[in-house]
């Protein structure tokens, strides 16, 4: 903890990135990765593995953006560098080592981006009404990943509105993240969480919705990721969560 609250402290950040915890998530699941890093080694590589894959599969190889690259856990950043001739990595915030790892390479470039687009009316003090169509910089490329994003963009903007407005709120976010992928002119993929079980001595013991109601085709592949094993945040119960993968969602 007292390595987290250094980091917090002397990381630059904009005002609203570390005022609503943005910084303070990024901190935290790099933190985590560390502790857990055996229970998270399959999904960080079939996540990688299913980028990659569906980057092969992708008619053109000159621009490839990725939606959520966070600390790039699960980006593939070098096999990526090396098949596309621009690499954008798109994110709320890019830390000093994401910044020297990118720096690297001559064609790999950041973007920081709000890609819930509520990030500007919450500093001003009223969060819109209505999540807006977010739009994403640099997502004109043959391919566009949205990498374990969706069921993670409205955890903190939900804090923003009524409890009983927060659930429908929070998946207006992800339906409006849908749409402006599907608008885009190139290929999407995405990989995203759609439940969270709660598994105790070996059984599943609940389920919640990631994405609310809305409902994805079925996926080219499934896989699960445990999050939080016993006693990460529960001291009987372990989280793990059901991801989906997508190469070309809207098949274009």
């Amino acid at each position: 903890m007292l390595r987290e609250w250094v980091s917090h402290l002397t990381t630059r950040a904009p005002a609203p990135v570390k005022k609503f915890g943005y910084l303070k998530e990024q901190i935290a699941i790099a933190a985590r990765h560390r502790r857990l890093h055996p229970a998270w080694k399959t999904h960080l590589e079939r996540s990688r593995r299913f980028v990659m894959w569906s980057a092969a599969n992708c008619p053109g190889q000159e621009k490839v953006t990725v939606l959520g690259s966070g600390g790039l856990l699960d980006v593939p950043l070098d096999d990526l560098a090396g098949d596309f001739a621009e690499v954008v990595l798109v994110d709320i915030f890019h830390s000093p080592a994401v910044r020297a790892w990118a720096a690297q390479y001559s064609n790999v470039y950041l973007e920081e981006a709000d890609l819930t687009g509520l990030v500007e009316s919450m500093a001003e003090g009223e969060i819109a009404a209505e999540p807006p169509l977010p739009t994403f910089p640099e997502a004109d490329g043959d391919l566009v990943v949205s990498l374990n994003l969706l069921g993670q963009l409205p955890l903190i903007p939900r804090r923003h509105v009524p409890n009983k407005q927060a659930k429908a709120y929070g998946e207006a976010i992800q339906r409006q993240h849908l749409r402006a992928l599907q608008a885009l002119a190139g290929r999407v993929c995405l990989i995203t969480e759609t439940h969270r079980e709660y598994i105790e001595d070996g059984e599943v013991d609940a389920v919640e919705p990631a994405l609310g109601d809305i409902k994805l085709p079925d996926p080219e592949e499934s896989w699960h990721w445990n999050l939080a094993p016993a006693p990460e945040l529960e001291p009987d119960r372990d989280l793990r969560l059901r991801i989906v993968g997508y190469s070309n969602l809207f098949k274009k």
